[in-house]
Parts: C-alpha cells; sequence; structure tokens
C-alpha cells in the first residue's frame, strides 16, 4: 500500500508541481526512476525554506483560494503555509488522529479538553458539551474554575501548559487520559504530570505540514507511526553524539494539493526495530530528540543534542521549570524558576550535571520568576540564539 501511494504521489508531484518538476530535473531523477526502495534517495529532500515561496509547490489544477491552509508561528523563524486538499485535510485533521485516540482508549461519550493555539480566548464548550477548548496564550491557573465544572474525562495539549496546570492543584475526578503534543515531552515533565494527574501522559509528534506523524499506544514506549499516509526517514544528516539518531525526512502520501517528498522538518530522532507489546504492525520510531535549531555549539566545532542536556538535569531537584539556552558561542544559561524543594545546592548540582557534556562553556545559573513562551506559546526546553545550526 505504501509502495504504490508513493509511486503515485511522486508521479503527480513531477507532473503538476513546479518545484518538484525543477528539483527533480536539477537532480537528474525521474519518476520512472522509482523502481525500489533504496530509490527513494534519489530524490533531494525538501528544504524548509521551500515552503516559504509555497506558491511553486501547489499543484496545477487546484485553486489555491479553495484549499485549506495551515500556519506555523515560526517558533524557528521561519514562518511557513501548508495548503492541503479536502480530502487530504479530512483524513489529517480528523481520521488519523481519531485512530490513534481510539487505540489509546478515548471513547465517543468522553469530554475532552484540548489546550491550543489557535482559538479565542477564554473556555469555551461545544455543542455537544463534550469537547472543550481553551487558547494556550491565557494562564492555567485561570481556567481552574471552568475546568472543573467541565469534569473533563480527557485533558489534551502542550506538556508545559498542562504542567502549568497541574501544578495549580487542580483535581479533576474523572480524569483518564492526558494526551501531549506540540512540544517535547521530557522526562521530568512527564513524571510531574503523571504525579499531578494520576496517569501518565500518551504523547503525540506531529507537525504543522503533514499533521499527526506518530504517537504512543497504552504501552507508552515507542511512538507509532501514521505509515500507511507517511514515509518517515531517520537521515544521516545529522546525528547527535554518541545517539543513534539522525534528521527526519517525512514524505506525506495523501496530500495532493501540495506534494511534500522526503521534507526536512527539522527535528531530530530515530528509527526503533522490532514490534510494539501492544501487537500492532505499524513501525515505530522516537522523536524525542529535538529540533536541530536548538543544538548547542561546543567550542570545538560540534553541536550536542538538546535531548543529552535534557536527560543531565532532569534529575536535579528545585526546578519547577527550566531552559537551557546558549546566546554567545562560549556560554550557556540555565534560567531557573525554584520550586519549594530549591536550596543553595541546586545551582552546583545543575552545573555538576552539564559540565561534562559542555566541557569548554561557562555555565551560568539565573533563577527567574517566569520563563517567556515563543509567541506561539509553545515553550522550548532548550534554545540558542546562535545562528548557525548542524548540518
Amino acid at each position: 500500500m505504501q509502495w504504490i501511494r508513493l509511486r503515485s504521489i511522486v508521479r503527480h508531484a513531477e507532473a503538476r508541481s513546479p518545484y518538484y518538476r525543477d528539483a527533480f530535473r536539477a537532480a537528474g531523477f525521474s519518476s520512472v526512476d522509482l523502481r525500489s526502495w533504496d530509490d527513494l534517495k534519489l530524490i533531494p529532500p525538501t528544504p524548509r525554506p521551500a515552503l516559504q515561496g509555497s506558491e511553486t509547490l501547489i499543484a496545477n489544477g487546484y485553486d489555491r483560494a479553495r484549499l485549506h491552509r495551515s500556519h506555523t508561528s515560526g517558533s524557528t523563524g521561519m514562518p511557513t503555509t501548508t495548503f492541503f486538499d479536502g480530502r487530504a485535510w479530512t483524513l489529517g485533521r480528523k481520521v488519523l488522529k481519531a485512530r490513534a485516540r481510539f487505540a489509546c482508549g478515548l471513547r465517543p461519550w468522553d469530554r475532552v479538553a484540548v489546550f491550543q493555539e489557535n482559538v479565542p480566548a477564554g473556555f469555551r464548550v461545544g455543542a455537544t458539551g463534550r469537547l472543550a477548548s481553551a487558547s494556550i496564550h491565557r494562564p492555567p491557573g485561570e481556567l481552574v474554575d471552568a475546568l472543573v465544572r467541565f469534569a473533563p474525562t480527557t485533558l489534551y495539549g502542550p506538556p508545559s501548559h498542562l504542567d502549568q496546570l497541574g501544578q495549580t492543584g487542580i483535581e479533576l475526578p474523572h480524569l483518564r487520559l492526558v494526551f501531549t503534543s506540540a512540544e517535547t515531552l521530557d522526562g521530568a515533565t512527564r513524571r510531574r504530570l503523571t504525579d499531578g494527574f494520576g496517569t501518565e501522559p500518551l504523547d503525540i509528534y506531529g507537525c504543522t505540514e503533514v499533521k499527526e506523524v506518530a504517537w504512543q499506544c497504552g504501552e507508552r514506549g515507542a511512538y507509532h507511526v501514521n505509515a500507511e499516509w507517511l514515509i518517515v526517514e531517520v537521515s544521516d544528516l545529522e546525528r547527535a553524539p554518541s545517539v543513534p539518531a539522525g534528521s527526519i525526512l517525512i514524505t506525506a502520501l495523501y496530500n495532493r494539493a501540495m506534494p511534500l517528498l522526503r521534507y526536512a522538518v527539522g527535528d531530530t530522532g530515530q528509527a526503533v526495530q522490532g514490534g510494539c507489546p501492544c501487537g500492532r504492525g505499524l513501525p515505530l520510531m522516537f522523536p524525542v530528540l529535538g529540533r536541530s535549531v536548538d543544538y548547542l555549539r561546543l567550542p570545538r566545532g560540534d553541536f550536542l543534542s538538546p535531548y543529552t542536556l535534557t536527560c543531565a538535569v532532569e534529575a536535579v531537584r528545585g526546578m519547577r521549570q527550566y531552559q537551557i539556552v546558549q546566546r554567545v558561542a562560549h556560554e550557556v544559561s540555565v534560567l531557573v524558576v525554584p520550586d519549594r524543594s530549591f536550596t543553595d545546592d541546586t545551582p552546583r548540582a545543575i552545573r555538576a550535571a552539564l559540565s561534562s557534556h559542555l566541557a569548554g562553556l561557562t555555565v551560568r545559573v539565573e533563577l527567574v520568576e517566569i520563563i517567556p513562551r515563543e509567541p506561539s506559546g509553545k515553550f522550548r526546553i532548550v534554545r540558542t540564539e546562535l545562528h548557525d545550526r548542524p548540518r
């Protein structure tokens, strides 16, 4: 099924997408050259900047005004717009999500509270009374009363936002499921969410350009790839030190209005061999290693994965929230919002945890009352302000 759909979308892209017609010609590739899975690598990866000129990616014969569109907020400094035909929009926004959520135990009668970016301020309950939405730009503490009245059985939102909600001490006795998405879920946040809500979160990996890519089942291990509709490759273009990971390339097999072939989403992760104990046959991956734009540059010129840093400090006590920031080449700052267990030893423990990984860099700990989010409302655990990044 995947092979048939791949050949179809490649032929379609060559015939009707001006961008891919030119890219194929420049690479000396033609759709007739796609004879085996190894030939997929002959297709040049699609870089993120190509989406900023998305008009040439839209297939001929599709009216841009009639297409669905999806915007990124530009948290990486590169906002983009992706266009979807009606069938692709329904599949990506509804069908694939429904399959994954129901596989995780969601029921049609569950009451779901969703925290997301593009909703009006406030707490809004839909006509059925079973779906509520709230803006991630609003402080979670302001939503406690409305949430308690709604009595959700399921929460869905960015992990940092749900983490702040849990810190309010809210009690939701009917809660059964917590889904996290849109941000990297680190181990410390996972544990806090589990303790705060009484159920371990189920994480979802996706991106605006292709929608949902992979998801955790009830085993809460590796992520199941929606392989009937997406091809996920882990390329050798980027390698995290001591971690078997690479750059994630995604080929969407369903959006014919704006084909995306081997799209470099800017994330790193790893393929997982074998099957899941749940018995599903979908291939597995771990997209937990962070965005390439969040790699820190070391003095010797190589780059360090954000995953390495979060693993190093997540066991340090005394931090309600933290962010690791590289503003200049020779120094890293750790912004810390302290909690009640914070002591004078906490900064020393942070520096000690990071020193072996950040040799040659000065590590400074800064106590702050609040750590600003991105304009999108999302939170990046590791952030660099340097312009270069791993290639």
